[in-house]
């Protein structure tokens, strides 16, 4: 395959969330890539451009994405003097207009005022496109100068995330509501931290009234969800319903005995929280008592992607259960809560 120069652009709620999600979706795909660079709002890597596809179609943290034109540690001087010797006929090749944006990310170049940046670089680009005309309403083509800590990128967009793309699956406008459930940008992230294949299962063991199966089914997932309590998951099948998402299956069942095998990811917020219900279990003895299941069922390659509470020792039991750590996040919700997201793999 040939390699790209990639650029992602992505949303700067989370330190470092976006860029594990772009780097999951990745390899779930089986998709190779290095890795460039990285900063708060931006990731660069070398791939296939079918990457681009590949992050457009699952992830919600991202913002924009595209081809990488050129990047310079100097100014803006030293940015239009690499352009002015670059071809750049494929970029406008039935292009009928472009347009110049600019993104300035943590703060870098003050000086740098961003009209007469986008007017510069547009004019230098004008003289290459060959009668390609300037629109900033609606261009066929886009590109994009990213002025960033070490200097400047010019990229050309080729996807951006549709604006409110989750917005009408947000708790409160599902028929059932409950309120542990989790947000549905998040939910989607951990679904794709857990590397899941269109063909292989994906199961949520809690899944409550289905907000993390909403997500998985949203990206194709062959996803089960099961839960203890028949109400939870009449809910589930509600909302699920509601949204015109088919389930792979739906199982009233304890998480610590799953009547399933083969599960390549494994996807879950298990209940905690003053609206939660254990059943009468610790939390610390309801995860004791799971992780050994989760390590049961999920197949040698699988990921099992949790969510708990900072203050649980969980690695702990994880290393007991037979698992290792692939990666580690912490998610503050609110003062008497900051979540920790564990990616797990069998050792």
């Amino acid at each position: 395959m040939v390699k790209a120069r990639l650029f992602f652009v992505v949303s700067g709620e989370h330190r470092t969330l976006p860029h594990a999600e772009i780097r999951a979706i990745l390899q779930s795909r089986k998709i190779r890539f290095k890795q460039t660079a990285s900063s708060a709002k931006m990731l660069r890597v070398t791939a296939d451009s079918s990457a681009l596809d590949a992050i457009s179609e699952r992830s919600v943290m991202f913002e924009q994405c595209g081809l990488e034109i050129t990047a310079t540690n100097g100014g803006i001087k030293r940015l239009l003097s690499v352009l002015s010797r670059m071809n750049l006929s494929d970029h406008f090749t039935n292009k009928r207009s472009f347009a110049v944006r600019s993104l300035r990310v943590g703060g870098a170049f003050r000086y740098l005022n961003r009209a007469t940046l986008e007017r510069r670089i547009g004019a230098v680009l004008k003289q290459k496109s060959h009668g390609v005309k300037v629109d900033l309403d609606r261009p066929d083509l886009t590109f994009l100068c990213i002025v960033y800590s070490r200097g400047l990128l010019l990229g050309e967009i080729t996807h951006s995330r549709m604006p409110g793309l989750i917005a009408s699956r947000r708790p409160r406008k599902r028929p059932v509501f409950h309120p542990s459930t989790m947000q549905p940008k998040l939910a989607r992230c951990i679904v794709n931290l857990a590397r899941p294949t269109e063909r292989g299962i994906l199961l949520d063991p809690f899944c409550g009234v289905g907000g993390i199966l909403l997500e998985a089914v949203a990206i194709h997932c062959r996803a089960v969800g099961a839960d203890a309590d028949t109400r939870m998951l009449r809910g589930a099948r509600t909302n699920l319903a509601h949204y015109e998402a088919e389930p792979f299956g739906l199982i009233n069942a304890d998480a610590t005995r799953l009547p399933i095998r083969g599960v390549e990811s494994i996807v879950t917020d298990p209940p905690y929280g003053r609206e939660a219900s254990t059943h009468g279990r610790g939390l610390h003895a309801l995860i004791r008592e799971f992780l050994p299941s989760a390590h049961d069922i999920l197949s040698r390659e699988g990921h099992l992607c949790i969510c708990c509470p900072s203050s649980l020792r969980i690695m702990s039991i994880a290393k007991r259960a037979g698992f290792k750590l692939v990666e580690s996040h912490l998610v503050y919700v609110h003062r008497s809560l900051t979540r920790r997201i564990l990616v797990l793999r069998k050792r």
